[in-house]
Order: C-alpha cells, then sequence, then structure tokens
C-alpha cells in the first residue's frame, strides 16, 4: 500500500484519540484511515468513502484486520452528511480529504487519467458515470472547450488546443489518450517546459468531467455541520484552484465565528517525501478547527 501524502502531518493535526470517530472522505487505498484507526483503538470508528468502487475493493483488503471499526460507502463526498447519518457514526471528531489521484487510478484503472498511458478517454471515478472526456472532447464547443481549458487548467494555450482538437475530430473521433496527447504536443511547444505539454489539459478534463469544485464546496459546507466541536478538518489539495477553493471557505466560515484556521499557511510536504514520492511536490495541506 502506497504511502499517503502528509501522513504524519495528517495525523498530528487531527491529533486523533482512543474511541474518537472519525470519516476519511477519499479513502483510496485506506491509508490515513489505517493510521488513524491505530490512535482510536479499542471503540473508534471510521467512515471512508471513495466514489471509485475498485479503490474501495483495495481499502476492504488493506483494513480488514480492523473489521467492525472500519464502515467502507461507494458515494460521492457532497452528500457526507446523509451517510454518516445512515451508517450512525456521528458525532464525528475529524475528517480528511486527500483530493489527488490514488496510485490504482494512475496506473491500473484504464480510465484514461494519465497522459504517459494509452488508455481509453473516461477520466471517471464513477463507473456508473455517464460523462466521460470522450463526450466532452468530441462533443463540447470550441467555446465550451476553451472555457474547461482555461478555467480548470489554466492553460494559456487554451483557444490554441481547443481549435486544434476541433479540426482533428472533423476527420475522426478522438477516443483515446494518445490521440489527444499527440493532438496537443503538435500545437504546444513543451520542449522548454517544466511540465509535460498535456498535463493541465488532463486536469481541465478530469475536474470538469468529475464536477470536482462544486462537489469539493459542497462537501466542505456538509463536512462543517457534522463535525463535533472541536472537531477538525484537514484538506490535502495539489492545484491553485482546490487550494483556493478550500482557504476561501476557510476564512468565510472563520469570519462567521464557526471555524478557527489552524494552518495560517499550508503545510507542504519536506524535500525527503517529495524524494519517495514525486506526486506529493504539489501537496498543499490546510487545517481548521469547529469552534461553534
Amino acid at each position: 500500500m502506497h504511502i499517503p501524502v502528509l501522513l504524519q502531518e495528517v495525523i498530528k493535526f487531527l491529533n486523533p484519540q482512543s474511541n474518537e470517530n472519525f470519516i476519511d472522505a477519499t479513502v483510496g487505498e485506506g491509508g490515513y484511515a489505517m493510521a488513524i484507526l491505530q490512535y482510536t483503538a479499542p471503540l473508534g470508528k471510521i467512515l471512508g468513502i471513495d466514489l471509485d468502487e475498485e479503490s474501495l475493493k483495495v481499502a476492504r483488503e488493506n483494513l480488514a484486520a480492523f473489521e467492525n471499526r472500519v464502515i467502507l460507502k461507494q458515494g460521492n463526498y457532497k452528500d457526507i452528511d446523509q451517510m454518516a447519518k445512515k451508517v450512525d457514526i456521528l458525532p464525528v471528531n475529524g475528517i480528511v480529504f486527500d483530493l489527488g489521484l490514488g496510485t490504482f487510478q494512475i496506473e491500473d484503472s484504464s480510465r484514461g487519467f494519465s497522459f504517459l498511458r494509452d488508455e481509453p478517454l473516461k477520466m471517471t471515478f464513477d463507473l456508473g458515470c455517464e460523462m466521460s472526456a470522450e463526450k466532452v472532447i468530441n462533443e463540447s464547443s470550441l467555446e465550451l472547450l476553451t472555457k474547461i481549458f482555461q478555467e480548470y487548467g489554466e492553460e494559456k494555450n487554451a483557444y490554441k488546443i481547443a481549435q486544434a482538437i476541433v479540426e482533428e475530430r472533423k476527420n475522426k473521433k478522438i477516443t483515446k489518450t494518445s490521440e489527444l496527447v499527440e493532438i496537443i504536443e503538435k500545437t504546444v511547444d513543451g520542449r522548454h517546459n517544466r511540465l509535460h505539454p498535456a498535463t493541465k489539459v488532463f486536469q481541465a478534463l478530469r475536474i470538469y468531467v468529475n464536477d470536482e469544485l462544486n462537489n469539493l464546496k459542497e462537501g466542505l459546507e456538509k463536512s462543517v455541520k457534522i463535525l463535533d466541536k472541536d472537531g477538525r478538518i484537514a484538506v490535502v489539495s495539489y492545484h491553485s484552484l482546490e487550494d483556493r477553493l478550500v482557504k476561501k471557505f476557510y476564512k468565510e466560515k472563520e469570519k462567521e465565528g464557526i471555524l478557527k484556521i489552524i494552518t495560517k499557511k499550508p503545510i507542504t510536504p519536506t524535500k525527503v517525501e517529495v524524494l519517495n514520492n514525486r506526486r506529493s511536490r504539489s501537496a498543499k495541506l490546510r487545517i481548521a478547527q469547529k469552534i461553534k
């Protein structure tokens, strides 16, 4: 099992204690959940939520030793309040969100999350989702594609790339990640760039297809409502759009006197962690505590 990003820092600030209940809103392979459960013995429970049923299968195996202290549910964290009520885990002392892609999703899901693999253009966490990156790429207007790449990818060549996609799909449907990467590489000179030229477009498509930013806002709102007084919420984000949203949300709730921001500046991984796990390099952790 891969070690979650900023694990020690998340545990330090959530500060799980014996018999407390927690929610891992993006349980993935179960890394954070396993660490939390070790501190909340003998009776503390954790609700692990994930949109991806395949990830939940891995988590089930990894957390099997904790037996009935683990409740795993397939679903969207925007429904976190309803899911918590259904499984009778309230009050909740802490909630963690890790907004990154899991190793499984990048390496084994065959859903097109990575531009380094030749896979179908799906990019959906939920296997039952009708929306797909293929649908967006082949059916969206030039204007909408430009907007998606600009807003969700902060891609400066958004119009140019969208134009190239629209031209290419006149000849044939774009169905594979490799086809999309080829179009982007032909359109944008990425030789002097630290990032692969397809990075921001793939990020934008994933966010749009899964409605990630709206779901996050809703998930945070509902998390605060079910959090016990003095409970903490921890969010690990990986790009500026998510981080800005979390920062703004915490500030709004602090003004309302509901939350107290614990991390005035986001916590980032150490050099050692980045060396051991390159995917952690852009991670930012923000923590807040419920005060009423």
